[in-house]
Parts: structure tokens; C-alpha cells; sequence
């Protein structure tokens, strides 16, 4: 590795380094945001041979004495795969950052990586941040963020009305999950089944649980579809089982609606159930039709001390 020059003018110096020395220095987060050209750029480069001094162009950033590599993601895969011809030596440009410049690039690196991710996948990247480990498909995938909307402010993110102060902002999904990590490993322990713990179904089991209610029984069996039918009449268990059913066989095309529906009459069915086999209530002809959970969710948030979070 040789050094060049250095201009302060241009607030910058260079490097003459060779490939594999190239190679080893270490990739930050926001390596590669400064170049987005496609392979094809560099490949067509690649065959004009009079333009090796520029293709073998790269920038570094340097905080301290460390080397971190700020351009070249897409050339390196390339020379990498024996595609294209790796150049004997770079010739690099350096450019200086104080520790606070370098980290906040790689928060920002890390901020619009994780806004190109589907939402499923933003969840999981939170799961590996906060050290949780999912063992059920249904928690484990990532297919939470709708629950969790449901759960804390009573309807999902598209159906919330920005103008209220209280849904103005996105909820803090790292925040929301840390808020519900008991909740969700406990119905993780049970290997929820996907098909009967659908988007109102978990809403409701979060909401209910995060209340504290003993429902580890419900939950069991409710998964086992273990419900009971006794003189043509049928307990909680299996009335939300009915409605677990028809809300996946409807073919309308209002799902949002119907998820918060789903959750109305998860709370219901659990409710009923707290009263006990003994109750007028627990076992009946007609179908559930749903409570209104937004006392539940506002009790919720009560409990969990969350109000003045408009985040949450």
C-alpha cells in the first residue's frame, strides 16, 4: 500500500494498493450507497481496456488509522466470479471521518436498508436485534406487523386516520415488539397453527394476554381444535373456530375489515370463556358476533403505560 498524495483542497488523499490488499479491508454498512451502477456498466467498461485506470477507481473512508471501503460492491462480485479481470493494483481515494460522521452513515445505511424490505422482513431483522428467537413459523416468518397494529390501536396501519394525534406516526415496530416479547414468546411455545391464529386471531390473543388474562387453556386448545358441541350447542372454542372458518373461506375482498372483525370475536369467545361452562353465555346457537375491542386495546394501553407514545 502506497501512499500518493494528499490535497487539502480537494479534501482528500490517495492510495496505490493492490487487489488482495484491497480486498481484505473491512465493508461498513453504507459500503456501496455512493455507486449503485448495475454489472452491466462495469462489464461494458470492463472491454475497453483504455479505460482501466478508471474501472480500477475506488474510495475509501478512514476514521482513526482504519481503512473502511466506501465504493467498488459490484466490481468486486464481479472479479470475484472471474466475470471480469481484477486489476493488479487500485488506485484509491481516501476520505477522512470523525467517529460520529462514520456512524451516522452506517445508521442511515442501516435506516434505508431496512425500508427496502418487505415488512415481514423488517420484523425479523428486529427479532435477530433484540436477540429473540422464534421457534413457530407463525411468529417466526414475521407476519406480525398487522396484529400488532390491531392490538395497540385497534385497526391496522392503512385504516388509521393520520390526522389524530394518537395514529399520526408509524408504530415503532422495535418498540411494539419489545412491548409484546413475553406475549409472543408464549404463543410461540404453543406452535401456533397459521390457519387458526390469522392476523385477528393473534391480535386478540395479544391484546387479552397483554391484559393479563389466564387464557393458556383457550389457546391450547383452540390450536388442537379441541372445541365442544353439546346439544347442538358449541362452546367458545368452537364458535371462534366456525368464524376462524368462514373468515378464511370468504372470497370478499374487504380482508382489513374482516381481520379486526376476527379480533372482535377472538375477544368475545375469550370472554366467554372466562365465565365459565357454568354460564348462561358459554354455549350457543349463534354464531359470534364480536365485542368492541377498542376498550380492550385503550385498557391495554393503560396497563402498559403506553399513551403518552405516540409511537406506540
Amino acid at each position: 500500500m502506497e501512499s500518493v498524495y494528499s490535497v487539502t483542497e480537494l479534501g482528500c488523499s490517495a492510495l496505490k494498493l493492490s487487489y488482495p490488499e484491497w480486498l481484505v479491508i473491512q465493508e461498513p454498512l453504507f459500503f456501496n450507497f455512493a455507486e449503485a451502477q448495475e454489472d452491466k456498466h462495469w462489464l461494458f467498461l470492463d472491454h475497453g481496456k483504455g479505460l482501466s485506470a478508471y474501472t480500477s477507481q475506488v474510495a475509501l473512508v478512514r476514521m482513526g488509522e482504519k481503512l473502511y471501503k466506501l465504493t467498488g460492491k459490484q466490481r468486486q462480485k464481479l472479479w470475484s466470479s472471474g466475470k471480469a479481470e481484477p486489476p493488479d493494483f487500485l488506485m484509491a481515494q481516501v476520505f477522512d471521518l470523525t467517529e460520529k460522521q462514520f456512524l451516522a452513515l452506517n445508521a442511515e445505511a442501516k435506516k434505508k436498508q431496512l425500508e427496502e424490505l418487505p415488512s415481514n422482513e423488517i420484523i425479523k431483522a428486529i427479532y435477530v436485534e433484540l436477540g429473540l428467537v422464534f421457534n413457530s413459523a407463525r411468529i417466526q416468518q414475521g407476519f406480525i406487523n398487522e396484529a400488532i397494529n390491531i392490538a395497540l390501536r385497534g385497526r391496522q396501519r392503512g385504516l388509521q386516520d393520520r390526522r389524530q394525534a394518537q395514529e399520526k406516526e408509524d408504530i415503532d415496530m422495535k418498540k411494539a415488539i419489545q412491548l409484546f416479547a413475553t406475549e409472543l414468546k408464549h404463543i410461540d411455545s404453543l406452535n401456533p397453527k397459521a390457519d387458526i391464529f390469522a392476523t385477528g386471531v393473534l391480535a386478540g390473543a395479544l391484546i387479552m394476554m397483554g391484559l393479563n388474562k389466564p387464557i393458556d387453556a383457550f389457546l391450547v386448545r383452540l390450536n388442537a381444535r379441541q372445541g365442544e358441541i353439546k346439544e347442538g350447542l358449541d362452546d367458545p372454542i368452537e364458535s371462534l373456530l366456525k368464524a376462524i372458518h368462514s373468515h378464511r373461506m370468504d372470497q370478499r375482498t374487504m380482508q382489513a375489515y374482516m381481520s379486526i372483525d376476527l379480533c372482535k370475536k377472538t375477544i368475545q369467545a375469550i370472554s366467554l370463556w372466562e365465565e365459565g361452562a357454568q354460564s348462561a353465555k358459554y354455549w350457543r346457537k349463534r354464531d359470534l358476533t364480536g365485542i368492541d375491542h377498542r376498550s380492550y386495546v385503550r385498557e391495554l394501553r393503560q396497563l402498559k403505560q403506553i399513551n403518552a407514545q405516540r409511537d406506540l
